[in-house]
């Protein structure tokens, strides 16, 4: 419940601070030990000079022993499955406190955009791993 109070506070704060959060923060980490990492999108996929483009930042209350983040755009158009698109951006380096990390696609095709993280953090206390996505963006290109 603690936790869930905290979430809610840190959004009300993001969002009365005047920047566009899309998606609520993603966590890894035993919320009982106090050692936590945290991932928020900027916004959803966007387009900039023909690319396509999509961010976040991970922020981490205590370093932990290992981590790793891989974050990709997916496309889909018309009726296609959803596809990954662009090299995915891979941050190993231990977050201490935040590291910002961002994905392109050099070209952009129309259709709806997403963002895809996996986040996987390891303490002495174990290994915890977040999937978390922004909503799908239609980009006209």
């Amino acid at each position: 419940m603690i936790h869930n109070l905290m979430t809610v506070a840190a959004l009300s704060a993001t969002l009365l601070s005047g920047q566009t959060l899309t998606t609520p923060v993603a966590q890894a980490g035993p919320s009982t030990s106090g050692k936590a990492c945290g991932f928020a999108f900027n916004k959803e996929p966007y387009l900039l000079h023909e690319a396509v483009v999509v961010g976040g930042t991970v922020t981490c209350t205590s370093a932990p022993l290992q981590f790793r983040l891989e974050l990709q755009l997916w496309h889909r158009s018309g009726t296609s499955n959803p596809r990954p698109k662009g090299d995915p951006a891979i941050v190993t380096q231990i977050p201490n406190p935040s590291v910002h990390v961002a994905a392109m696609a050099l070209d952009c095709v129309p259709g709806m955009w997403q963002g895809k993280i996996v986040m996987r953090a390891t303490w002495d206390t174990g290994t915890d791993e977040v999937r978390k996505e922004t909503a799908a963006a239609i980009i006209p290109c």
